[in-house]
Parts: C-alpha cells; sequence; structure tokens
C-alpha cells in the first residue's frame, strides 16, 4: 500500500476542530462510522492534525505535538485515537466540571441524568430521544457557572440493551443484535439518524436525576432534597482541570436552583413516561442567567 493519505475525515470535539488523514480504506470507513455529527454552538480554538499511516506491518499515529504511537490492528488504533482526542477536547476546556451523566435540552434548558456506568444512563437517554425529547449525550457532562453540555459522541448502546427499547425492537436493523445480543459489544447511534435533532450548546441547568437500578422491577421518581443530591452528585463528579478553588461551589449553587429527583429505573416504558411527565410541569424560573 502507498504512503499517500488520500483519506480525511474532520471531527468536531467542542472548541476542538481535528483533520485525520489515513492511507488506509479500511480504518477511513470505520472511523467514518464512528465520527459523530453534532452541530455545536461553542467557536473552535484549536486545530490539529493527525496521520494515521499504515506501513504494510502497523499503524503510525503522529500528531501536533505527541509522541509517535505503533498499533497493530484497525480497532486498537482507532481506540487510540479517539482517546487521545476526548483527552485534547477535555484540556481545552479546563476550567469545566466533568460529570458522568446523560444530557437532555428542555425548553431552552438542559436536564442531567447522573449515575454510574451500567446504571442504564444510555438506555434511557435513547428511549426518552426515540419518544421525542431532545437529548445531547449519554456519558459525559461539563459543568461550568451553571451551565452544562454534553461531550459530542454517538450513543454507546451495548446489544443486550437494545431489546429494552421499544422503538428499536421493532426495526430490522436490530433484529439480530436482539435476536443473538452480545453483551459486551457496543453499538455506536446517531440521533441524526433517526431524523432528531442534535446540537450541543451550554445551557443553564434546570433539573437533575440521580439515576439507581432497579432492573427488573418497578420504575420510581421521587424529589430530593438538595444536601441528599449534593452528597449523591458529587461522587460522579471529577474537579475541573485548571484546579479552580470555587468548582464545589459551583456545582452546589447548580443543585440549589436545579429541580432534583431520584429514579429508581427498572421498566424502560414507564420511565420514559414519569421523566416526560416531570419534565413538562417543569417550568425554569425565568432569571438573571449564571455566570460563563
Amino acid at each position: 500500500m502507498g504512503e499517500d493519505l488520500n483519506y480525511t475525515e474532520l471531527v468536531r470535539l467542542l472548541c476542538c476542530e481535528f483533520e485525520i488523514r489515513t492511507n488506509s480504506r479500511k480504518l477511513a470507513d470505520r472511523l467514518s462510522l464512528i465520527t459523530q455529527h453534532a452541530e455545536q454552538d461553542l467557536p473552535v480554538v484549536q486545530h490539529s492534525t493527525l496521520t494515521l499511516t499504515w506501513t504494510g506491518e502497523e499503524f503510525c499515529i503522529r500528531g501536533d505535538g505527541i509522541e509517535d504511537d505503533f498499533e497493530l490492528s484497525v480497532n486498537s488504533t482507532l481506540e487510540a485515537v479517539y482517546n487521545r482526542l476526548h483527552d485534547t477536547a477535555v484540556e481545552a476546556m479546563p476550567d469545566y466540571i466533568r460529570i458522568g451523566a446523560a444530557t437532555g435540552s428542555n425548553r431552552g434548558h438542559a436536564f442531567l441524568i447522573i449515575g454510574p456506568a451500567r446504571a442504564g444512563k444510555t438506555t434511557l437517554a435513547l428511549a426518552l430521544m426515540l419518544d421525542g425529547i431532545d437529548m445531547t449525550g449519554d456519558a459525559l457532562a461539563l459543568l461550568r457557572g451553571g451551565k452544562a453540555l454534553a461531550f459530542p459522541r454517538k450513543f454507546h448502546v451495548r446489544e443486550n440493551d437494545i431489546g429494552r427499547i421499544s422503538a428499536l425492537k421493532v426495526l430490522d436493523r436490530f433484529a439480530g443484535s436482539i435476536a443473538n445480543p452480545q453483551e459486551s459489544r457496543l453499538v455506536a447511534l446517531d440521533p441524526l439518524e433517526f431524523g432528531k435533532p442534535w446540537r450541543i450548546a451550554p445551557a443553564p441547568v434546570s433539573a437533575m436525576f440521580l439515576l439507581e437500578s432497579n432492573f427488573g422491577g418497578r420504575t420510581t421518581v421521587r424529589r430530593s432534597g438538595k444536601l441528599e443530591m449534593a452528597r449523591r452528585v458529587l461522587p460522579h463528579c471529577a474537579a475541573p482541570l485548571s484546579g479552580r478553588r470555587d468548582w464545589l461551589g459551583d456545582i452546589c449553587s447548580t443543585i440549589d436552583r436545579a429541580e432534583t429527583f431520584v429514579v429508581e429505573l427498572g421498566d424502560l416504558d414507564p420511565a420514559v413516561a414519569l421523566l416526560k411527565g416531570v419534565l413538562n410541569e417543569i417550568v425554569p424560573e425565568i432569571g438573571p442567567t449564571p455566570p460563563g
């Protein structure tokens, strides 16, 4: 295979834009499948170029200001590249608190569904999206000054969870995954492919849902006190990379201003109905915009 880098993919992650060039058609095809195309309402302040060159024996990864890396397969190359892009994009926003949360939009305000991995955030986010709620992310939210935005990536649902989402069960493309699911295999889904809007922008947080797993049981939603919510949300937060000292006050004041709930997630369809009902009842107060 020649050394010409004939294939190019542009990847936008928040305020960073990456141009990825490769001479491998197979790698380029896989890269285009996992690249998200969300509209992102942030100015681009950092541009970088990465080259992924297949030498005949391995992939050589080179980029602006990084040491060369070498990977043997398409899968390991993609994982290494996207880990690098993720880290670079987060580092470019050092004042933001990172929260393990799915993110949605309601009347111009954001809401967060917070919980650990495997709690059902992605499954619930996809079910809400397919039922008409604007969902912007499924795994990581960034918070600063009371405003949150989703980290842009496709929604990564496990095959064994696809059958729980009613709107996906009727689509032929998921028949094989539902009939013979592999628990460890992920399917990357883009809201745009379902005709849903996908715009990522900072928005004041009007509601926070703390997610607990109750799979196979009944879904319940209850209001939470602010102290309880702060105590339970903080373990899912990572301090800003800048080390700014006011971040704890930032998250606590965000909780104070938001409507706060605890969700025991059991049956999925009732959960969607309950959360839609709560969101429809919430009328955000019109007041000063939190400092950005």
